[in-house]
């Protein structure tokens, strides 16, 4: 206890002097910024002068030294191609890379148009003593040269492969797959295996041939061609702050420069239920089931052929079911089911009553799970969803469904076995208690680390050499041959 308490006061207690920092998060997805704007929100309560640029602005408790850009008009454009995205991207990374990076740098030109943004980039501000972004779109990271200062990238899920090039964390694509790859085990067969080096190759070629020169075509736009060019920029990042735990994503060694804020930074401080959906969760005897798409993936827009066996699913159930559900109307809705259009999801996922939730395997919503000791059943969709779910079941936290080909006996059968077998609850329990077995939490971790960039004036001595070793080197191309010479 004197330990964490010492800890504890070496983490906050180190004093900086009020700095000014710059947030910069333009992705229009609330599982992104729950992640981020917790950390700006801190740092601003702590005295920084702090501006966010952000799809959703916080709206309590802001304190006075905490200005905000507000570009949630963002959301209208993602909207716009969300369904396609997840349409024509399922089970493809490589599509769904390409149109990901197409539709997030068409919001970040608009952001930049914005008048506030164009303000900053062109007007006279004051210096900035950090700049933190999210590691996905280099176009704002030109922003660093601008107030020539230190910068943090910052990611909601784990990082993608150049974020950990770019700290010099090991890359092999064997070993550390890319988290958007959708293999059905943690043991990869031959072919996953050929996939993930195949997908990795192409990550390089694609980057060199597309992304780098479209980043760098907006950068030129907007910022001028006397910026530094994109690829020098985003290698330039200073420290890299990845929401990442041990028992949704593989272990990989990092280096110093490259910190895990997660699985709990998101996570809020209770608050009472609504009286009408508390007292459903309290006359749920026999307990509660809840069940959430997120909010990307809409369950309104389910097929209704997967919409109806759900539906004769939860009718044949003795448990109540809460459906975040996006519509006002439901035909067929059983009486044990109760729809509302927005959940307080963590304080329901609190509620003594329930047995089991039923998710997209969003990481937000898994670590939200895990937080409150539920079981999982998991549907998942796109993204990094489908290989959350093969960790989620590879970690006896629960079970995973095709939501494509779901029937209602398959759905049955899974519910009542993750209620009805104790082994899936005690392993959340298990789970749950690990994750928070730390030294300091997430928060404490991203603070101390913000002012210590801002304490040194960046933390480039913290990162390592490999991501700047040529891949000839690095699998020892150029030994193998000399020897091969010698030998023959």
């Amino acid at each position: 206890m004197i330990g964490n308490l010492l800890l504890l006061t070496l983490s906050f207690g180190v004093s900086v002097y009020s700095a000014r920092i710059l947030g910069a998060f333009t992705t229009p997805s609330i599982s992104h910024q729950i992640v981020f704007l917790p950390i700006m929100k801190e740092l601003a309560a702590r005295g920084h002068e702090v501006i966010i640029i952000t799809t959703d602005p916080i709206k309590e408790d802001v304190p006075p030294t905490l200005r905000q850009i507000n570009v949630s008009f963002a959301y209208n454009l993602w909207n716009n191609d969300l369904e396609n995205i997840i349409e024509d991207t399922k089970y493809n990374p490589v599509k769904l890379m390409d149109t990901f990076i197409n539709v997030l740098n068409d919001i970040n030109s608009r952001v930049l148009e914005h008048p506030d943004v164009q303000t900053l980039v062109h007007g006279n501000a004051d210096k900035f003593d950090l700049f933190i972004v999210e590691y996905l779109i280099p176009t704002l990271y030109s922003l660093k040269h601008k107030f020539d200062c230190p910068m943090i990238g910052i990611t909601s899920l784990d990082s993608p492969y150049d974020g950990h090039q770019a700290m010099g964390n090991p890359t092999h694509p064997i070993v550390y797959p890319d988290f958007t790859l959708p293999f059905e085990d943690v043991k990869l067969k031959f072919f996953d295996r050929l996939t993930s080096y195949l997908f990795m190759q192409f990550s390089y070629i694609y980057d060199m041939v597309k992304f780098i020169p479209l980043q760098e075509d907006t950068k030129n736009k907007y910022f001028g061609k006397d910026y530094p060019h994109v690829t020098d920029v985003l290698n330039s990042v200073d420290m890299l702050f990845i929401n990442t735990n041990h028992i949704f994503h593989n272990i990989r060694p990092l280096t110093p420069a490259t910190i895990s804020i997660g699985p709990f930074i998101h996570i809020k401080p209770p608050k009472p239920l609504p009286k009408d959906l508390n007292k459903f969760l309290d006359d749920a005897k026999e307990g509660f089931i809840y069940f959430s798409l997120g909010s990307n993936m809409k369950s309104k827009d389910l097929m209704e052929s997967t919409r109806l066996s759900i539906l004769k699913t939860f009718a044949e159930l003795p448990y109540k079911v809460l459906w975040k559900f996006e519509s006002e109307d439901l035909p067929g809705k059983p009486e044990n089911v109760k729809i509302l259009k927005w959940v307080p999801q963590q304080d329901v996922l609190r509620h003594k009553n329930i047995k089991v939730f039923i998710t997209q395997c969003g990481l937000q919503s898994l670590e939200e799970g895990l937080f409150n000791e539920v079981p999982f059943i998991g549907l998942p969709v796109f993204g990094d969803q489908p290989m959350n779910a093969v960790n989620m079941v590879s970690k006896g936290l629960g079970v995973k469904l095709n939501y494509e080909s779901l029937t209602s006996d398959q759905f049955k059968a899974a519910i009542l076995e993750v209620i009805g077998d104790p082994k899936y609850k005690k392993r959340a329990e298990e789970l749950s208690r690990i994750s928070k077995d730390e030294p300091m939490t997430g928060m404490e971790k991203a603070i101390f680390w913000s002012e210590y960039v801002i304490r040194n004036n960046g933390a480039q001595h913290l990162k390592g050499a490999e991501g700047k070793i040529p891949l000839y080197q690095y699998y020892y191309l150029d030994i193998f041959v000399f020897l091969a010479f010698i030998f023959f």
